[in-house]
């Protein structure tokens, strides 16, 4: 702002010179707007504008007696501000109000400046700004446009100024208008929006200066009919932006508005329409003739607009109605015409203009819907008026107009289009209520529009969103009395809703109004009605539903039903607390998580934690609750309040301090989140309260007072700050490179919280979470503390070690903290040796490491200064010149590259294993786009020279680099890469890199080569180099594109890219998308190409913008040409070329290359194929098919391909019949995509429609022409299928005939009644029910399904049912199969949509039971009999008991006899006999259920004994699948069957599929840890079960699903009165080996189940009984509990947290699952109290201290060598041993405590101090010399990400831990030393203090507590002891 900042300089001058007190007043104000005038953050401008203000309001006095000269340059300096700040409205009326307060009695004064500045504004008769747009940039663009704009909206001496100048700004828009317009492909468009926003600020602030010009003809008219003119070109022109276009509609509509009468207006408007639509329109006709008295030219009062030669496409009457609509006089809307029949505007001319809009295919549909309802609100603010004109109903019963409006609702409120939805609700709410408020006022007395529409929203599926708009709207109309009374179904229904994400909004609005207007029914003429009786009348209606959503195991069902349903009954209904609280009052889970749920909204109304015990210890219950969302909700609760200043309670911290270490680890990224959330909350609090403290305790110091109020607050002050540093040191402690990724990621979110919320520092960014102004007196009094050390050496290290972690999140997250928070620059220690590692993973094979050193490098950079960069680079210390320090490491990293390009030249091998590309062209994308200090470097003049050089050389080498690699995989030099255009062939690329291997290796070792079919490490080392960096390159390039192309060029300056560098990028995308194959390297690039076309057809400079349409040319032009080879088949690059391209373009502008693309594809690909075409090769109409997939796939086009739908629809049913393969494959490719454009992304698995899609009517209303080809191709294939041909045995195929009927299925159920797009349908439909073609039978009988309206269910089910055959009637199987079918589609839909009544149903079932023959043996077919079946089994219900009988008795003949068929010749098996069976037995087992009739029960007892496998599988796989939804007493009828014949399945020769079913079955029916011995009466089992399964087991022949259902299998038969205690052991004895580590997941997921199953009762009978053998085993069991909870599956984690939970806390009314670390807590627990006594208990618990030797460890860490490209994976990557070394050893300790009392247990420690003890002290010496090491920095960093050596330190901390402790001991009781232990216990004290203290300083947090931070610990309680 060079302007205002030399006006403010030359006024400091002046009031500085002047040197009164007024010139010092002035000063202060000068100082503010200086900052405001040379500040970049926005708020901070302001608020110094506001500062400014408010100062000048305290002088103004005093400035009002100065002379007018020593005022004016203060004013001056105001003005200079307010013009360049035209672009921020804020700032423009923050400076307005200084001009306001300054011209208060100085007006003159002021103006007079104001008029100076604002003359230089324009020049009469010349375009605005020509110099600007000469040079086409878009920021000056806005200098010189914008202050015209906001003077004349914001400004009052602006718009008095352009007032007495309106003729010269008028001529000056003529004029810019006429040199915008001579070129539209210019590319002018924010100048041109800005001269449109010009006009129409001038029509709406200066409506009596336009009003003689436009109405009476005056002087100068003619330069107000040019703009006009102009105006209406802008509408029309379909090359300028939607934005502008739109802006000129309103524009126009605001001119409209100046006409002296209403019927002036009405006419310019009616002859604006005249212009727009031309002859012919339909507008013209719909009216009645009212255009046809109009000539060619419009008519605009006394202004004359020519039809303009433009290119309208019909967006111009959007434009125009959208205008009229918005702003228009309503007077002028309503007004009767000259001619009476004429009407008026809103009702004649406007409304049939919008059904043109919406009938027409368009990219503009939100916005015609917005205009849709934007008529309606001005019909219902017209209505008086529009009573007046037309003196009947608008919307009366029955009236066309009125079914209209609902239908396009109806049909327009399934869209997909973002944003139509809230349009729907309100166009819904504003119909009805112009229809109830003309109802009123004419008195109509029924009003059946209501009631139709609740009928229609009950026959709509729950799962259209549409409805609940509907419902939401007749709500208040009907009353939620009459609504619930109707639609009885709805709380069913909103809870559905409420389980599907996208449902919730509309169903918690649902809620909310019924709630709304229940309450206003109960009270609206009561009085006063107690809150009490409320709550019990809404509880009658809806508590039932919400304790079912709140209890409900359906976690989205549950968190939605408390976030939405709860949270508004506790606002409309308090007192439902009560009664909500007492639905919960139970242990289960479910209960659980509601109750938490309430107690948060108690909390939140009442303020405080409930303290009384009960509440405590339930919480404390859910705190370790297995569920993340119990645990989450009483976190919430714990942390949350409604006053942040609310200090914590003791009890909350405590709890807290209890539940954080324990949950570091979990699993679920949305967890980690909320905890983080929670968490800050907490802080916050915390930090509030302590400022708050501070600030009383420095109020009481003045006053020299002391309370004990004051000493309460000081313990809250001390418990705050040391809870803080805690929390700290936990999450520091947390990121060692021993810790998984769970704990990281979670400590670093919480460390996150701890530096927004408890340091100093300012994020401009943000609006809010900015540190409060008392911050710094709490960081110095928590230091003072010595606490609060934030930015320490250590916790720096630990950051930095984060940095070069394996996980991108993980070096996110750390650079951000190091960036944000830690001090600007890196320690001068440790710098150099970074930046060593940074570049050492950085030429590192491993992608993961090169993204670690990248992450590095980007960091050094942020955090570079002129030391540090000399330090680093020396060479630049040499140069006499001072160099951007930026660019001088951007240059040394561009030379590693040319470096490492230069390897790669010589040795392609060589390169990629020691020094590959893609590392370093990371590193240079990292750092030249992601770091602001870049950008910032590059708009100085003084180096704009330098980086367009250096941008140069980097685009050159990229261009060199990517030639060079694809040529590499071409097999050719870099020299002939060109000759070749399409991507090589796999084959090719292995061929070439198999010779570049032979060239890398020497030539001794070539004899060795392997013949491998899998990829050596060479060959993936090569590939990966190379797929990378060119994927690299591309990101690299878009990049760069979209960064520096928009910065303003420097004065004298050509751009940083300069247009041969831009076509050189330019070059290199065309060649990587057509000679790649690999979709990464495709992804990345396309991602960078995208970027790179976005910012070049945006940019104002036509030479760049024609780049992307030239390549699409060629890319258009290269398909067509002929070729030897594929370039569009598997993940081809080619079609993501053309994607890239045309998504760049404005989608507010036309998409010319959009519509050229497209219309070049269609035309290609609908071309014949040539005679002599070639499979093996492809064809220009096959890859014209794929770009159309690719195109129609894209996100990012939007609505943009809506006016090309049919024509592609068109196309690919054509494609379906080619003779080529490959055609045809490319077109099923193409329906697959268009299918989701039309219709959504399936949400469900299920075969059903989805759940968000278009009804018929919906598709068809927006796609008129698709009905009618689908039509014509479905009727085509029905006649095909009843042809001649067919009846003679030939089989006629119709390729597109599947297609369709899948697209047909996909539709939603239409809601209303027949109509003429679903009912012709109808009949192909049930005529394709005949085709001989299965599959086509099942689509048929599914598409019929969504276009069968539901209220004609009845009908079309009873007239299939009426043609089903009797046994003398001549039959076609095909047809009959079909026809069931049919039925069965449409019953399955209707029952589940309860759209029949019992009394249909009726009817369908007597005609379905006179055909019963055709479960007969008279009916051989068996899928006519399975179709049969299934029919009859949903109408089971409505049919005579008689029938069902008859039914049961028949399939149960089949099935006895089917044992028989089994053994019959191979021939005589029928096709679908397996299915029949599997649905009679399914129907079976259902009635046997159904009637609970334990005949029935016996009879399946008797098909599980003698029915043929499929029988007995049928009958296992459905007690699988029905497990839950059994009754009590039918599950313990089948656990008996399957106890009774589960020897007969072990000793029969079983088939092993079978036995897995049966075992499973078994499992799941009895392996509930609830589940009663007792159930089960005393039988004698088979006295080989146990011992087979278990010699079943330790054979281990058998899969590992089998083998674990077998363990599962003995575990239950062990639990049932089971004394032999060797199958005990030898049961133990497979758990522990199923549950390590190097077991496969089935086999440790069964040995968890198993502890489930018979855990418990072992452990309860080893502590009930005195037997060492039996103890021995329990502490077995404890310890594969151990390992199973430290699993890498979460599954496995959760079975055996079940068991430590039976275990721990044994199940009363009902056991709490607890979470994984709390119940590892408890099993340690339950092993040192228990069986802490046992010689074993040491052992068990020390073998889990890892055995991994430091001394070891950093050896192997010093080793140099070569590193491969693939890492060797842990067993376990969940598993975290040095923490756990830090869990055991507390235990250890108290286990040593009890070895006093134990002899044999002291014996077991010895044997291990013996083992163990020598060489711990020289362990910890090495570590101490190792670390103590100045000139092993390098080392030491790397040593920081080394997990082993974390680990080894953990365990060697621990041991020397327990160590010492025996050592004294030992000298306590006086035994001897052990042999080898040449030290004292205060000597290991010592040593081990020393490294603790070494390795902190290192950054090695060590994970055991010292002993000095116990002291500390123990201080700090004193500290709040005492105080």
């Amino acid at each position: 702002m060079h302007g205002a900042q030399e006006e403010l300089e030359r006024a400091s001058l002046f009031y500085q010179a002047l040197g009164q007190e007024e010139g010092q007043a002035c000063l202060l104000v000068l100082e503010k707007l200086q900052r405001f005038a040379g500040g970049s953050v926005k708020r901070c401008r302001d608020q110094n504008l506001e500062e400014a203000f408010q100062l000048l309001t305290g002088v103004s006095k005093a400035l009002w007696e100065q002379d007018r000269d020593a005022m004016c340059p203060l004013v001056c300096c105001v003005v200079a501000c307010q013009m360049e700040a035209s672009s921020s409205s804020s700032s423009f009326c923050r400076l307005e109000k200084i001009i306001a307060k300054l011209a208060e009695g100085n007006e003159s004064l002021v103006s007079k400046q104001v008029d100076e500045f604002m003359d230089g504004l324009t020049k009469d008769n010349e375009p605005l700004s020509p110099r600007t747009l000469q040079t086409g940039s878009g920021n000056g663009v806005l200098f010189f446009g914008s202050p015209v704009c906001i003077f004349i909206e914001e400004s009052t001496l602006g718009r008095c100024y352009w007032k007495n100048n309106l003729m010269p700004l008028l001529r000056c828009i003529a004029a810019t208008f006429e040199f915008i317009l001579e070129d539209l492909r210019a590319r002018k468009e924010d100048w041109h929006y800005l001269t449109v926003k010009i006009c129409l600020q001038l029509f709406k602030w200066m409506p009596k200066d336009i009003l003689p010009l436009a109405w009476d003809g005056t002087d100068h008219a003619d330069i107000l009919q040019r703009i006009l003119g102009f105006l209406v070109q802008t509408m029309m022109e379909k090359v300028t932006g939607k934005d502008t276009r739109l802006l000129a509609g309103t524009a126009v509509s605001m001119l409209v508005n100046t006409a002296p009468e209403p019927q002036q207006g009405a006419r310019a408007v009616l002859s604006l329409y005249h212009l727009l639509n031309g002859s012919g329109s339909s507008i013209g006709q719909r009216t009645d003739g009212i255009m046809d008295t109009y000539k060619e030219e419009c008519q605009f009062g006394m202004l004359r607009v020519v039809p303009s030669a433009g290119s309208p496409d019909g967006l111009e009457r959007l434009v125009l109605t959208r205008g009229l609509l918005s702003c228009c006089k309503k007077e002028i809307l309503t007004c009767q015409m000259d001619d009476p029949k004429q009407g008026c505007l809103l009702l004649d001319v406007l409304f049939p203009a919008i059904l043109d809009l919406l009938e027409e295919p368009t990219d503009c549909y939100y916005y015609c819907f917005q205009v849709f309802s934007l008529w309606l609100q001005s019909i219902r603010e017209s209505l008086d008026e529009i009573w007046k004109v037309k003196e009947s109903r608008v919307l009366a019963d029955n009236s066309s107009l009125l079914q209209k409006l609902v239908q396009f609702l109806w049909n327009s409120a399934e869209s997909l289009v973002e944003g139509i939805s809230d349009f729907i609700r309100s166009s819904f709410q504003l119909l009805l209520e112009i229809y109830s408020r003309e109802c009123d006022h004419f008195g109509a007395p029924e009003r059946p529009l209501y009631e139709e529409l609740l009928r229609r929203i009950i026959l709509m599926p729950w799962q259209a969103r549409s409805r609940y708009f509907a419902l939401i709207s007749v709500l208040p109309y009907l009353g939620p009395r009459k609504v619930l009374d109707l639609y009885a179904d709805l709380p069913r229904h909103l809870l559905h809703c409420l389980s599907t994400n996208h449902l919730c909004p509309v169903a918690s609005d649902v809620y909310k109004t019924f709630l709304q207007l229940q309450r206003k029914a109960w009270t609206e003429g009561q009085g006063l009605v107690p809150e009490d009786k409320l709550a019990q009348m809404w509880a009658h209606c809806w508590l039932p539903t919400l304790s079912d959503a709140l209890t409900s195991p359906d976690t989205f069902l549950q968190s939605n039903a408390s976030n939405y349903l709860l949270v508004w009954t506790m606002r409309i209904f308090p007192a439902s607390l009560a009664l909500l609280a007492k639905s919960f009052s139970g242990m289960h889970t479910p209960q659980l998580r509601a109750w938490v749920t309430l107690l948060n909204i108690h909390k939140t109304l009442s303020g405080a934690l409930p303290a009384d015990t009960e509440t405590l210890e339930r919480l404390t219950s859910c705190l370790f609750s297995k569920e993340d969302n119990i645990r989450l909700a009483a976190l919430g609760l714990l942390c949350s309040s409604p006053r942040t200043n609310q200090a914590l309670l003791e009890t909350e911290v405590h709890l807290l301090k209890e539940f954080l270490p324990l949950n570091l680890n979990c699993d679920s990224s949305s967890f980690r989140q909320l905890l983080q959330a929670s968490v800050k909350k907490a802080l916050v609090r915390m930090r509030d309260s302590s400022i708050v403290v501070l600030r009383q305790k420095a109020a009481s110091n003045k006053k020299q007072t002391s309370s004990l109020m004051g000493k309460n607050q000081e313990i809250t002050l001390v418990q705050a700050v040391y809870f803080i540093e805690w929390l700290l040191q936990l999450c520091m402690s947390s990121l060692t490179s021993g810790a998984n990724y769970q704990r990281k990621k979670t400590s670093l979110l919480l460390l996150a919280a701890i530096m927004e919320t408890c340091t100093d520092t300012w994020s401009p960014e943000r609006k809010k979470g900015q540190p409060p102004r008392n911050m710094v007196a709490l960081l110095n009094w928590a230091r003072s503390k010595g606490c609060w050390n934030f930015f320490s050496r250590s916790n720096t290290l630990t950051l930095l070690s984060c940095l070069q972690d394996n996980t991108n999140e993980i070096r996110e997250l750390a650079s951000k903290l190091l960036v944000c928070y830690f001090p600007s620059h890196f320690l001068e220690s440790i710098v150099a040796s970074l930046f060593e590692r940074a570049q050492e993973a950085m030429s590192s094979p491993r992608v993961q490491e090169v993204e670690a050193g990248t992450v590095l490098m980007k960091t050094i950079l942020q955090k570079l200064d002129g030391c540090t960069l000399k330090q680093l680079l020396p060479e630049v210390a040499e140069e006499p010149t001072e160099r951007c320090q930026c660019l001088c490491f951007l240059e040394h990293l561009l030379g590693v590259l040319q470096d490492h390009f230069a390897v790669a030249c010589q040795n392609v091998l060589q390169a990629a294993r020691t020094k590959p590309i893609h590392g370093v062209l990371s590193a240079l994308r990292r750092c030249l786009l992601e770091v602001p200090e870049v950008q910032a470097s590059m708009q100085r003049a003084q180096w704009a020279q330098h980086w367009q050089m250096f941008l140069c050389c980097l685009v050159k080498t990229a261009r060199d680099i990517g030639s060079f690699l694809l040529g590499v995989l071409q097999g050719k030099q870099a020299s002939n890469v060109e000759q070749q255009a399409a991507a090589p062939s796999f084959a090719d690329m292995g061929n070439a890199i198999g010779s570049l291997i032979q060239l890398g290796k020497d030539l001794g070792s070539q004899g060795e080569e392997e013949d491998s079919v899998l990829l050596s490490e060479e060959h993936s080392l090569i590939l990966t180099c190379c797929w990378v960096s060119v994927k690299e390159i591309g990101l690299l390039l878009g990049g760069l594109a979209e960064k520096v192309l928009p910065l303003e060029p420097l004065d004298g300056c050509e751009s940083l890219l300069t247009l041969q560098v831009v076509n050189l990028a330019a070059e290199t995308f065309q060649d990587i998308l057509l000679k790649c194959r690999h979709w990464g390297a495709v992804e990345g690039c396309s991602i960078g190409f995208t970027k790179f076309c976005t910012t070049l057809l945006r940019h104002p400079d036509q030479e760049l913008q024609v780049i992307p349409e030239t390549m699409l040319t060629q890319g258009l032009a290269f398909l067509r040409s002929p070729r030897n080879s594929s370039i569009t088949r598997r993940a081809a690059g080619f079609p993501m070329l053309f994607l890239c391209i045309v998504v760049g373009e404005d989608p507010a502008k036309s998409r010319p290359l959009l519509a050229h693309c497209i219309q070049t594809l269609l035309a290609l690909a609908s071309e014949p194929l040539p005679h002599n075409w070639d499979q093996t090769v492809d064809l220009p109409q096959v890859s014209a098919v794929h770009v159309l997939q690719t195109l129609v796939r894209g996100s990012g086009l939007g609505t943009a391909l809506q006016k090309y739908i049919t024509s592609m629809v068109m196309l690919l049913l054509k494609a379906l019949n080619s003779p080529s393969w490959a055609m045809r494959n490319a077109a099923i490719q193409l329906f697959g995509a268009l299918t989701v454009r039309l219709l959504g992304q399936k949400r469900t698995r299920d075969e059903g429609p989805s759940q968000e899609g278009l009804s018929s009517e919906a598709l068809f209303s927006s796609y008129p022409q698709l009905r009618s080809i689908l039509l014509g191709e479905l009727a085509s294939a029905a006649d095909a299928s009843v042809s001649e041909g067919i009846q003679r045995g030939k089989l006629r195929l119709y390729p597109s005939l599947y297609a369709i009927l899948t697209f047909l299925a996909k539709l939603q159920p239409s809601a209303n009644t027949l109509n003429s797009d679903s009912i012709c349908f109808l009949e192909p439909l049930i005529q394709l029910s005949a085709n001989p073609i299965y599959a086509v039978r099942v689509m048929a009988a599914r598409a019929l399904m969504p276009l069968v309206p539901l209220t004609e269910y009845g009908k079309i089910l009873l007239q299939l049912a009426s043609c089903l055959p009797q046994p003398e009637d001549a039959l076609s199987h095909n047809m009959l199969h079909g026809c069931l079918l049919q039925i069965q589609a449409l019953l399955t839909q209707a029952l589940h949509v309860n759209c029949l009544s019992p009394e249909a149903l009726l009817p369908i079932a007597c005609r379905m039971e006179d055909c019963i023959w055709l479960l007969t043996d008279r009916q051989q077919c068996p899928l006519v009999r399975t179709a049969y079946l299934q029919a009859i089994s949903l109408l089971v219900g409505s049919c005579s008991q008689s029938f069902a009988q008859q039914v049961w008795e028949i399939v149960s003949c089949d099935l006895a006899d089917s044992k028989l068929t089994e053994t019959q010749s191979i021939s005589s098996v029928q096709v679908g006999l397996a299915t029949f069976y599997q649905h009679a037995v399914h129907f079976l087992c259902h009635e046997a259920t159904r009637l609970r009739c334990p005949e029935r029960v016996g009879q399946l007892h008797w098909f599980l004994q003698k029915g043929n496998v499929d029988v007995q599988g049928a009958i296992l796989t459905w007690m699988i699948e029905e497990e839950q939804k059994l009754s009590l007493d039918l599950r313990k009828d089948l656990q008996l069957i399957l106890l009774e014949n589960l020897e007969v399945m072990l000793k029969g020769k079983t088939d092993c599929v079978l036995l897995k079913l049966y075992l499973e079955a078994f499992v799941h029916l009895c392996g509930d840890p609830s589940f009663q011995n007792g159930h089960f009466p005393q039988m004698p089992l088979g006295a080989g079960c146990r011992e087979i399964l278990v010699s079943m087991v330790e054979r281990g022949h058998l899969s590992p699903e089998l083998l674990g259902l077998a363990l599962c299998v003995v575990a239950f038969l062990l639990t049932l009165n089971s004394e032999d205690y060797s199958l005990w052991n030898q049961w133990g004895t497979l758990v522990e080996r199923f549950s390590k580590d190097f077991s496969s997941e089935v086999l440790r997921m069964s040995a968890a189940k198993s502890l489930k199953i018979a855990g418990r009762d072992l452990i309860q009978r080893a502590q009930d009984l005195s037997s060492s053998a039996l103890r021995g085993m329990a502490l077995r069991l404890i310890d594969a509990g151990i390992g199973l909870l430290q699993d890498e599956d979460r599954e496995v984690r959760h079975e055996a947290a079940i068991f430590a939970s039976l275990v721990v806390v044994p199940p009363q009314d009902g056991c709490i699952w607890l979470q994984t670390n709390k119940a590892l807590l408890g099993l340690l627990h339950l092993l040192q109290e228990k069986f802490g006594s046992l010689p074993e208990a040491f052992a068990t618990l020390v073998h889990h201290l890892p055995t991994i030797n430091l001394s070891s460890a950093l050896t192997e860490l010093e080793a140099k060598g070569a590193v491969s490209l693939y890492k060797e994976d842990e067993p376990n990557v969940y598993a975290e041993p040095g923490i756990l070394s830090q869990m055991l050893l507390p235990f250890l300790l108290q286990l040593h405590n009890r070895a006093s009392s134990s002899p044999e247990l002291w014996e077991g420690i010895q044997s291990w101090l013996k083992v163990t003890g020598p060489e711990i002290f020289s362990s910890l010496k090495h570590c101490r010399e190792w670390w103590s090491q100045g000139s092993n920095t390098s080392l030491h960093l790397k040593a920081l990400v080394c997990p082993k050596v974390h680990i080894a330190i953990a365990t060697l901390l621990v041991k020397a831990t327990l160590v010492r402790h025996t050592l004294e001991s030992m000298e306590e009781r006086k035994v001897p030393s052990v042999e080898g232990i040449l030290f004292t216990c205060q000597e290991l004290r010592c040593e081990v203090m020393a490294v603790q203290k070494l390795l902190k300083e290192h950054g090695m947090t060590p994970p055991v507590p010292t002993e000095m931070e116990q002291e500390l610990t123990g201080g700090r309680n004193l500290v709040i002891m005492e105080a």
